[in-house]
């Protein structure tokens, strides 16, 4: 047993369908070169997330799947500076402009930020409609990490 399999035991069916569209994010964006010259891939995880960082504390890229509601997503994630995260939310308009998406301002207790969402994706028993998934996540997190320079962020 190979240690992808290994690590597939014990999980429940949703996170093993996490697991492999990570798997199969990471092995796209490591053949990028574009991506790879702006961000450095995690491991896969069976989180609905994974996790892009820009260089800083400040803030975060994520990348969202949703399998329950069958969409995908990106975040821009300000964990602890309201200031950055609500210069974000600020330029709500801008993000929805330059991403083709509609986005939910979130400015919880802790976090803050932008997140938005894509629908009719559907992550389960659709393993053929990945590639297009998460080329389209790639260039949102090229899109967001340039206007992110761009606002001086």
């Amino acid at each position: 047993m190979d240690e992808g399999h290994q690590a597939q035991r014990g999980l429940s069916e949703t996170e093993r369908v996490k697991l492999s569209y990570w798997t199969k994010y990471r092995e796209m964006a490591q053949a990028s070169p574009e991506f790879l010259k702006v961000f450095n891939p995690q491991k896969p995880s069976k989180d609905h997330w994974t996790t892009l960082r820009c260089g800083t504390s400040a803030y975060h890229i994520v990348l969202l799947i949703d399998t329950q509601h069958g969409r995908i997503g990106i975040e821009f994630y300000a964990p602890d500076d309201k200031e950055i995260g609500h210069k974000a939310i600020d330029n709500t308009s801008l993000f929805e402009e330059r991403l083709g998406l509609a986005a939910t301002p979130f400015d919880a207790k802790k976090a803050s930020g932008l997140r938005f969402h894509k629908d009719g994706c559907k992550i389960k028993n659709n393993e053929t409609a990945w590639p297009r998934f998460i080329s389209e996540q790639l260039e949102w997190a090229l899109v967001m990490k340039k206007l992110i320079a761009d606002l001086g962020l």
